[in-house]
């Protein structure tokens, strides 16, 4: 499907860096099996949505009350079975266009989900539409990220409902590169795609997609309604989907790595499965990430090696069902923008790039656990990756302005 594309004009190219060694796959077999175990003696948790139960019986899995009971080698069978082995991501300017897979140049990602910011001069405050468009045109501008992500700081001068409006009305006017879905509600995921099919004004062929969309389990062993509802939305609108169990390691997984990379396979299996089973051919991405516990602080431990190993085995079990991997760069405990954050979000970014990751989300910004983004560490890890990739070190041009009728259009969505 690949090479029946047209060529990437004008992208921005860039080499897989050296890789890590792969894991051993005696190993390997034994995640899968325990997973199987898990899958099929414990099950997982589907809350407060009966379509997705009522799917599992339909094709023949166990189900009492909200607990279905898998059978894992099924599930990965579904999986390889439809899941493109790579996807196309597509831009509103098709220089842009990205290949999400291991044949092509990691894609790199801002941070996702910070309320406040940290501005150059140190000061800080919360987020705001204002402060979000600045971000995305800063996103858009440099040569490293070659996708601007989604809610890359929360805009709390704007009412929650009218957030995923506004956000992609940034991304489509101050970017023209990818960026991702809203996952806020089913109907919200819905209008966002609506807009942004308006403002590419491309049609989409098979293994291509306009949004990539996080979608998450609720460890341990559990997905809430609301992803549910995005999930079967989102596929049924043949959009991308980056399943993802994001783990506390001796909080809501287990303290062990192995303990975590089972649990967390379990998790994002069943997810990567029900999208297939919604649509076969969805865009799917694997994403596995696990934060340590501190049991002293009771907070997340951001940087810590114990993640960079759960990323590698994470790589490898995606490349046995055949679909892209998440990898997590940017990522830090510290609430300075100092020599802690830098050594250890430059060591999170080098582990997921060199492991193999497709798709490195948080690779910019991320400070203060995620509850922040640094606008000079954005600035900062923005240039080492280009430096990194041998990107160009110039700022991208201006993104091309959108159609007049289409952003009449696209404000009068936004109720502008």
């Amino acid at each position: 499907m690949v090479s029946e594309w047209p060529p990437l004009d004008g992208r921005l190219t860039s080499i897989r860096l050296g890789r890590l060694a792969p894991v051993d796959e005696a190993e390997l077999n034994q995640i899968e099996r325990a997973t199987d175990k898990v899958l099929a003696d414990v099950g997982l948790r589907f809350e407060g949505d009966p379509e997705t139960l009522a799917l599992w019986r339909e094709h023949g899995m166990p189900v009492q009350e909200d607990r279905v009971f898998l059978d894992g080698a099924w599930l990965r069978s579904v999986i390889r079975a439809t899941a493109p082995p790579t996807f196309r991501l597509r831009a509103r300017n098709p220089v842009h266009d990205t290949i999400v897979g291991p044949d092509a140049p990691p894609i790199f990602a801002p941070i996702y989900g910070a309320p406040n910011l940290q501005f150059v001069d140190q000061r800080r405050g919360l987020g705001s539409r204002k402060e979000y468009r600045k971000l995305v045109a800063l996103a858009h501008q440099s040569p490293a990220l070659s996708n601007t992500g989604h809610m890359i700081c929360v805009m709390n001068d704007i009412p929650e409902a009218a957030r995923p409006v506004h956000m992609a009305l940034a991304h489509l006017e101050c970017s023209d590169k990818p960026f991702m879905g809203c996952i806020a509600s089913p109907a919200a995921a819905q209008t966002v795609i609506e807009m942004v099919k308006l403002a590419i004004g491309r049609e989409e062929r098979e293994a291509e997609c306009s949004l990539l969309h996080l979608i998450n389990a609720t460890p341990p062993l559990t997905y809430k309604e609301n992803p549910l509802r995005c999930l079967r939305a989102i596929a049924r609108n043949q959009q991308g989907i980056m399943v993802t169990s994001y783990m506390m390691m001796g909080a809501t997984s287990p303290v062990t790595i192995a303990g975590t990379l089972i649990q967390g396979y379990a998790e994002v299996l069943a997810g990567l499965a029900l999208a297939q089973l919604w649509f076969p051919g969805t865009p799917v991405v694997f994403g596995l990430f696990a934060i340590p516990f501190s049991m002293r602080s009771m907070l997340p431990v951001f940087g810590d090696p114990a993640s960079q190993l759960v990323q590698l085995y994470s790589v490898q079990l995606a490349r046995r069902l055949g679909i892209p991997v998440r990898g997590d760069g940017g990522v830090t405990s510290s609430n300075a923008d100092d020599g802690q954050a830098g050594y250890e979000g430059g060591r999170a970014t080098s582990v997921a790039a060199t492991s193999g990751a497709d798709f490195i989300l948080h690779a910019a910004g991320w400070l203060e656990q995620g509850r922040c983004v640094s606008i000079g560490k954005f600035g900062r890890e923005a240039r080492a990756i280009a430096e990194m990739y041998g990107r160009a070190a110039e700022p991208m041009p201006h993104p091309d302005p959108l159609d007049g009728a289409i952003a009449a259009e696209l404000h009068r969505r936004a109720g502008l």
